[in-house]
């Protein structure tokens, strides 16, 4: 899903939601990877846009969670983004 968070439609965030009901271990683990892995290595690499993940366990608590959500991986992005400037413009 392309969602405008503020930065204007010539830059949409690519979210990928998804919706579980009952949590298995592999769901863990997928979460976990995309987190850890995938999403930073894609927004790492700039060439695909930006993007972000946001897993609902609750489907009747979505509406009222996914603005949050949003917002959530927004402010990841932006620290994370912070934090790499910073490293990278000390002499």
């Amino acid at each position: 899903m392309l969602v405008d968070d503020g930065r204007g439609p010539e830059d949409p965030l690519h979210l990928i939601v998804e919706i579980k009901g009952y949590r298995r271990q592999d769901a863990v683990v997928k979460k976990e990877t995309m987190d850890v892995y995938w999403i930073p290595g894609v927004n790492n690499l700039g060439n695909y846009g930006r993007w972000a993940f946001a897993e609902f366990t609750d489907v009747f608590q979505m509406e009222e969670d996914f603005a949050a959500k949003v917002e959530a991986e927004f402010d990841k992005m932006i620290d994370s983004a912070a934090a790499r400037s910073d490293t990278q413009n000390v002499p």
